[in-house]
């Protein structure tokens, strides 16, 4: 973390260093609670999900008869997609990688992953165009209907097998813990990339005297396993959780709301590590709710990401859980 930005003060803790907007700390004393987002935050999902795209993709397009599946979405782009925003669901994520690679397919008359990498338009490249339209599924396969001929896109929809999609991500994922986490037994068995999550969260960092909450885009059974699986299950009850079986997603300022009442806390703190969860802050802001917000720098790309939730006006950005939860003890100790 450089030594500060513009309109922040740099705060230096056992755990790391942070940031605190100027005019900040008043609210931040006041917090009366806690919500988490999980992967990034309470979770170091850089051995788990950041890793299940490219393997996926291996083996979604491997089943498809393709050659040279091996690298074909990286933990890059899995970034590049994540900063474009609209891509807090993963299945989304996937869908849209899915969709360039068939339209590439489509036109370049090849089905060997390698090649189509290489050629245009490549998958930074997408993200980057999909990112100056808002973001999203939906404006992904806008940018990719302009690229292609009426021809091309309906064989690319015709192509497309998103149910198979999500089966292969849902078992890569969860691998034999399938049945727990989603309802179904995996086709392959094995260990999923479950296992590579591994715990951010020092637990003896945690407030007594604040609620906590969970506001995540991982579905329910994702959420309760994993958190099991790192020890923090305890401490966020399923009463206390917002996931994707709530039929809410961020920035939807009603995930907040909804978290809010959960927790039963009236002035919460909001810890995110991606543009769409400071987002999400300000459509809860938007609709009159009052929150206090945080980004950590141990999801995507870290440090990079920086700058960025400065400009977004967070009011607390630091190197990971454990540090803003260092700055939080200290300033409601000095107010």
């Amino acid at each position: 973390m450089p030594f500060g930005l513009s309109g922040y003060t740099r705060v230096e803790t056992h755990s790391g260093q942070a940031l605190v907007r100027c005019g900040s700390s008043r609210w931040i004393s006041a917090i009366d609670g806690i919500i988490f987002d999980v992967d990034g935050v309470l979770i170091d999902v850089r051995e788990s999900i950041q890793l299940a795209h490219g393997i996926v993709a291996e083996r979604y397009f491997g089943m498809l008869g393709w050659v040279n599946c091996t690298g074909m979405v990286t933990p890059e782009d899995v970034d590049n997609f994540k900063l474009a925003r609209g891509f807090n669901s993963d299945w989304d994520l996937a869908n849209a990688w899915v969709l360039l690679y068939l339209l590439k397919s489509t036109r370049y008359q090849s089905t060997d992953g390698a090649q189509l990498s290489g050629m245009p338009p490549t998958l930074a490249d997408f993200a980057s165009e999909v990112a100056e339209r808002g973001g999203g599924l939906e404006n992904a396969r806008k940018v990719l209907q302009e690229l292609s001929s009426p021809e091309e896109w309906q064989k690319v929809l015709a192509w497309q097998d998103r149910a198979l999609l999500e089966r292969i991500f849902k078992e890569t994922y969860s691998g034999d813990l399938c049945p727990e986490v989603y309802g179904f037994q995996a086709s392959v068995p094995g260990p999923g990339l479950i296992w590579g999550d591994k715990c951010l969260l020092d637990r003896g960092r945690v407030p007594k005297d604040l609620k906590l909450g969970v506001a995540t885009g991982r579905t329910l059974g994702e959420t309760i396993v994993g958190l099991r699986l790192v020890g923090l299950s305890d401490l966020f009850p399923v009463s206390s959780c917002v996931t994707e079986d709530d039929g809410l997603w961020k920035p939807d300022p009603a995930v907040l709301r909804l978290a809010v009442d959960r927790t039963g806390c009236r002035y919460p703190m909001y810890v995110g590590d991606t543009p769409d969860d400071l987002t999400t802050v300000e459509s809860y802001r938007s609709i009159g709710g009052d929150v206090v917000s945080c980004a950590v720098l141990t999801g995507l790309q870290g440090q990079d990401l920086e700058k960025l939730f400065a400009l977004q006006g967070a009011d607390l950005i630091a190197d990971n859980v454990n540090t803003a939860l260092d700055v939080v003890a200290k300033i409601k100790g000095e107010m």
